[in-house]
């Protein structure tokens, strides 16, 4: 069932602190200003084509958007709760962050694939082995970014010249790009801001 996020009673949204609610509608409107949004229950999204995440008890998703542009283009964002765990000397103490994360149902099936920004053990592990693939005619790609798939053939064809220059073009480096056969996962794990939210929703609606 599709609906307006201000119809929402204030009792479905008690997991929010009251600043935690004011952000998001204030992303909300923002989201509003560019598409049309709507608010559907996560059962009804692809997210539980992505085990991973599901089954991680520090990641939950508690709001789910369609959006869709004016071209009748519609991807999801998902309103996620992140609990970090802070070990100190004299104890320990929880913290719960906001983060938003997005999916998008493509044309194509592209098999399983990874891309996250290289760290130095990925540059190890590509010394003794065949664990990325590489682009000749993009070292700035190769160099920044580390790919992981099982189908390479399928992985190179959805990573056409668009694509990576629209990967390239993101300005977080940090961000997260998953895919499961036609699916793509896409989300920055850091705390949601309204930037943030219109960059991954600008990066879903062009992918």
């Amino acid at each position: 069932m599709n609906i307006n996020l201000r119809d929402i009673n204030y009792v479905k949204l008690f997991r929010f602190t009251e600043t935690q609610k004011e952000q998001i509608f204030k992303i909300y409107d923002k989201l509003c200003e560019k598409y049309n949004v709507s608010v559907i229950d996560i059962k009804d999204s692809p997210l539980f084509r992505f085990q991973p995440i599901v089954e991680n008890e520090n990641f939950t998703p508690e709001i789910c958007y369609v959006i869709e542009n004016k071209n009748q283009s519609s991807f999801y964002l998902y309103i996620v709760i992140r609990t970090i765990k802070h070990t100190q000397k004299h104890g320990s103490h929880i913290e719960e962050i906001l983060e938003i994360w997005g999916m998008k149902k493509l044309d194509e099936s592209y098999g399983d694939l990874t891309i996250r920004k290289e760290t130095f053990a990925d540059k190890i592990a590509n010394v003794f082995g065949n664990f990325d693939i590489s682009f000749k005619d993009d070292k700035k790609f190769n160099d920044t970014f580390s790919i992981l798939t099982g189908n390479e053939s399928r992985a190179r064809l959805f990573l056409n010249p668009s694509r990576r220059q629209l990967i390239k073009s993101f300005v977080d480096e940090d961000f997260e790009l998953e895919l499961k056969s036609n699916i793509l996962s896409f989300g920055l794990p850091k705390k949601l801001t309204v930037k943030r939210a219109l960059m991954i929703s600008k990066f879903l609606e062009k992918i």
